[in-house]
């Protein structure tokens, strides 16, 4: 009798370290130009995740005084989401040191397991500045979605329309509204994402090396077969035509619109689930 009880004994340890060897993943996800972390749960994103295992375990919100995590009931599932809120209208550079510090925090918070991260439109070169000039710790993937990884000429568009001398600027700045001040409080971000060609940060970020981990595009399509959306032309968003990424990175066509839709979210667990 005692021998049954040892060898169930050791039974229970064997499986008890083997369950113990599964680790779980960790999904952050930066959202996009005049996003938050919002646009995933609005969008749909968010509650499909969820549906598929992929549970709510926090928020961080990058702000002035430094970052501030906001925990879930969720935060102790076994693969968890973490939503990360930035001034999206600030510079990529300060951007990206935001994305960097939230970094540490969900390898701090979560040392045994693997990140994975979701980026929509700047979300996405956000997340690869961050990791080309801090590393990337524990990470095993980058997602992005809709991305201007070369850059979009809307761009200049937004910067000529606040490059006006005095006094059609302060015109402009009575008369526009919202708007107008939205682009001038964007100045510097415009800056850094007009198309990437030599003496531009998108070019310098193309051409330095990339951490050595798995890399997919979603692409939008238009309506007449062609691919990009009204926003960002389609080669903008495979990072395949990153000269520093190329082949390492999987495309996948997904949507017409800009922004977030809740089919986002069967394209991204249909990654997780290759992951």
């Amino acid at each position: 009798m005692m021998v049954f009880k040892k060898l169930g004994s050791i039974l229970l340890l064997v499986l008890l370290s083997i369950s113990g060897g599964v680790k779980a993943d960790v999904l952050v996800l930066v959202h996009g130009y005049q996003g938050s972390v919002f646009s995933w749960e609005n969008s749909g994103v968010s509650p499909v995740l969820q549906h598929f295992g992929w549970k709510r375990a926090g928020i961080l919100v990058g702000a002035p005084q430094g970052l501030i995590p906001v925990p879930t009931r969720w935060q102790d599932a076994d693969n968890k989401v973490i939503n990360l809120q930035l001034n999206s209208e600030a510079p990529l550079s300060g951007q990206a040191n935001v994305f960097t510090t939230a970094l540490r925090w969900v390898n701090d918070r979560y040392p045994s397991e693997k990140i994975i991260i979701a980026g929509h439109s700047l979300g996405g070169v956000v997340a690869r500045l961050s990791m080309v000039r801090s590393g990337a710790p524990n990470v095993k993937a980058l997602i992005t979605i809709a991305s201007p990884h070369l850059g979009t000429v809307l761009a200049y568009r937004g910067l000529d329309e606040i490059d006006d001398p005095f006094p059609i600027n302060k015109i402009k700045e009575f008369f526009a509204g919202n708007d107008y001040d939205m682009l001038l409080r964007s100045r510097g971000l415009l800056h850094d994402i007009v198309p990437a060609v030599p003496g531009k940060l998108l070019h310098w970020l193309n051409t330095r090396e990339h951490p050595p981990i798995k890399y997919y595009s979603i692409v939008r399509s238009s309506i007449n077969g062609g691919l990009g959306d009204r926003i960002v032309p389609g080669f903008s968003q495979d990072m395949g035509n990153v000269q520093a990424i190329g082949k390492r990175s999987t495309r996948t066509i997904q949507g017409f619109v800009h922004g977030l839709t809740v089919l986002d979210g069967y394209a991204l667990v249909n990654i997780l689930e290759q992951l």
